[in-house]
């Protein structure tokens, strides 16, 4: 039989809280702010610096007329995997947590003009955890996630877009699937590039039926190139301070990543585990991640990732029914792949 792990004292401070809060705020816009970069994001253009390669996420994409039929709709792919470390769960029955990450994303963008385009993304994100016998937490958590919108380039400084996205969050696979299980949400933005050295991003996350009660949720995102080799790229779900070694190498001697979702209990998880209390209920997954990378283009469009580090901060906040499991910190590695055509 499992249990339930000893529910957090009511007399947390508004310090922590907070924190947690700020973490959800985090972690609920990584998905939408990643493809907004997508949307609007340009390389340098300072041959110092040459680029990793030239997928949809990098490239500057110039407008073609609708009717010429060498109009390029480019596409990125990217796929990767991480292993973390067994851990000590900090609260309930003990014991140890391990943990695997995979990610698939897919994204185009289709010039329609030389002002409008159309975006596609396609995402799938699953963790997969072992844990002790006795645990109520989940043995996996998965999102498909699609995004489709648009984008407008009102000068060469600045474009807006707007996209829609609908998702399914899933706990412990696809058999249980019910309607509170999907999630649509949208996004409204504009980019602001300056210079060659400079590109913010600024929008608005729109979500009816946010868990955190607040409809509508700002975010940011920057690049920087501060040096001949240095930028600086300030996003979620990550931000790094990147350094370009040779044409095909770049390097990222700091990190900071973010991992977690939100999704939600069926109406009989509670009883599955021994802990009724934690029927229909929102579980909050929180990972906080810090480390180093590198990223080599093996090709012009194909580059292989490699990052490792610690995964710092964990937590699984069932709301509501005040059941906050933490987990120790533990080191990680991740590979990856990107391609682009």
């Amino acid at each position: 039989m499992r249990h339930p792990s000893q529910p957090k004292p009511q007399s947390a401070s508004l310090l922590l809280q907070l924190h947690r809060w700020y973490l959800r705020v985090l972690i609920r816009g990584s998905l939408f702010l990643a493809s907004a970069t997508l949307l609007t994001a340009d390389p340098s253009t300072d041959p110092s610096v040459a680029p990793i390669s030239t997928t949809a996420d990098q490239k500057s994409l110039q407008g073609v007329a609708i009717d010429q039929p060498q109009s390029r709709v480019d596409q990125s792919v990217s796929l990767n995997y991480s292993y973390v470390g067994d851990a000590d769960l900090k609260s309930g029955a003990g014991g140890h947590l391990g943990e695997q990450t995979s990610h698939f994303n897919y994204s185009a963008k289709v010039p329609l003009n030389d002002q409008y385009s159309l975006t596609f993304g396609l995402g799938y994100n699953r963790i997969d955890f072992s844990q002790p016998a006795g645990s109520p937490l989940p043995y996996d958590l998965q999102t498909l996630s699609l995004s489709v919108g648009a984008d407008y380039k009102i000068s060469d400084e600045w474009s807006v877009f707007a996209t829609v996205s609908p998702r399914l969050e899933m706990i412990d696979g696809w058999n249980n699937i019910e309607s509170q299980d999907v999630d649509i949400s949208g996004a409204l933005g504009a980019s602001y590039k300056p210079n060659k050295n400079l590109s913010l991003t600024f929008a608005l996350d729109i979500d009816p039926d946010s868990s955190l009660g607040i409809p509508v949720i700002p975010f940011v995102g920057m690049r920087w190139q501060f040096a001949d080799q240095w930028s600086l790229n300030a996003g979620f779900p990550r931000t790094s301070i990147d350094y370009q070694v040779l044409p095909n190498l770049r390097v990222s001697p700091i990190e900071l990543s973010f991992e977690g979702g939100s999704f939600r209990t069926g109406s009989h998880y509670g009883d599955s585990v021994g802990a009724p209390q934690l029927n229909d209920r929102r579980l909050d997954y929180r990972e906080v991640r810090v480390g180093a990378g590198a990223d080599y283009a093996i090709e012009k469009n194909l580059d292989l990732t490699l990052n490792a580090g610690a995964a710092v901060y964990r937590e699984f906040d069932f709301r509501d029914a005040d059941t906050s499991p933490e987990v120790k910190p533990a080191p990680f590695v991740q590979v990856g792949v990107k391609l682009g055509f």
